[in-house]
């Protein structure tokens, strides 16, 4: 027992825990009242998340990552089978009702699409032009897969994940121009045929948020609100008014930031940030300490995929990135987003083990 706790990295450990700890409080103080379901939900995803990261605290790092291409075609294989079994909700078809629970593919899709990654590119340079295409591919099928969900948001993680390892990785520049050029001319056909009504509309209100208060800009107006009325110290737990009077939609998923801005202020806030950036600096520590190419490139790609979730979601809140259904890592309400966050630190442990 001893020899085993001796090999977790409670640093990595003990912030998700903590973070999860804060977004249970604030599930419980947005949702008991009404429905205390979503706490003990969000309880047992927790536990059971906590439980797989204990496991594969056990494994060995270059046994998973010999399985990344296996895992990567049974993520591939649940994204597909959404889009023909998957129930819809709010017009988006991301979720596989199991009846005890839901699967949503897209986010078990980043720690192994950052596995796969990094497995691919220690053993073959994207420098060259063959390599970058094939890696590529690795992304844009997925992607491709998850936009008919459709899933904006997440196809944006994965892509900006994919320039963000080849870059570190040692890409031509020139390759890496030459795919940027390609995602340009490509912009006018995705809003005329890949987005929907509703997506083009939280584009346009973005850049206007007056454009339609009540209509698509509504949920940023009401989180502003939310953060605005929290001040230093909040309204206190079970006050806020915006969310407890349903003003803030989605107070326990994409709008938790804002609802805790409201009940704990500028301090609960700070809190979740602080604690998020030693996550992060501890991946980091990680990454640049390992001797290991790939497990180095698995770090880095694991501390991206956090940054950018944690900054879409935080930026949706604060008006300063366009609203969409990425979750703030570790915090909101959701299974499967809960459960690949710690299968992704779990795996950061082990690329911290020398073999």
């Amino acid at each position: 027992m001893v020899s085993f706790l001796k090999r977790i990295d409670f640093l990595l450990l003990l912030p998700a825990v903590l973070l999860s700890s804060l977004g249970l409080l604030m599930i419980y103080s947005v949702s008991f009242e009404s429905d205390p379901s979503f706490f003990v939900r969000q309880l047992s995803y927790v536990a059971f998340s906590v439980i797989i990261y204990l496991v594969i605290s056990r494994f060995d790092f270059k046994t998973i990552s010999h399985l990344s291409l296996f895992l990567y075609m049974a993520v591939v294989l649940l994204i597909v089978l959404t889009s023909f079994v998957g129930v819809e909700v709010r017009g988006s078809t991301r979720w596989i009702n199991l009846g005890f629970v839901t699967i949503q593919g897209s986010e078990l899709a980043k720690p192994v699409f950052v596995l796969a990654m990094a497995y691919f590119l220690s053993r073959r340079s994207p420098s060259n032009f063959k390599n970058f295409f094939i890696s590529a591919g690795f992304v844009l099928i997925p992607i491709l897969l998850i936009l008919r969900q459709p899933d904006l948001s997440n196809s944006l993680i994965l892509f900006s994940t994919w320039v963000f390892m080849i870059f570190i990785a040692g890409v031509n520049l020139f390759h890496l121009a030459f795919a940027a050029f390609g995602v340009l001319i490509s912009l006018p056909l995705a809003w005329d045929f890949i987005l929907k009504d509703y997506q083009r509309a939280r584009i346009l209100t973005f850049f206007n948020p007056n454009l339609d208060p009540q209509g698509a800009s509504y949920n940023v107006v009401q989180a502003l609100i939310a953060l605005g009325s929290g001040q230093m110290v909040g309204r206190g737990l079970g006050r806020g008014t915006q969310s407890h009077l349903d003003f803030l939609p989605e107070g326990r998923t994409d709008f938790i930031f804002a609802a805790a801005g409201e009940e704990l202020g500028f301090i609960g806030i700070s809190l979740i940030i602080l604690i998020f950036a030693f996550l992060v600096y501890r991946i980091l520590r990680i990454g640049s300490q390992v001797k290991d190419a790939e497990k180095s490139l698995f770090a880095f790609g694991a501390a991206f995929i956090l940054l950018t979730q944690f900054f879409i979601n935080a930026g949706m809140n604060m008006g300063i990135f366009p609203v969409s259904g990425v979750t703030l890592p570790f915090v909101s309400f959701g299974g499967s987003s809960i459960l690949s966050l710690f299968i992704l630190i779990a795996l950061v442990q082990l690329s911290s083990k020398k073999t």
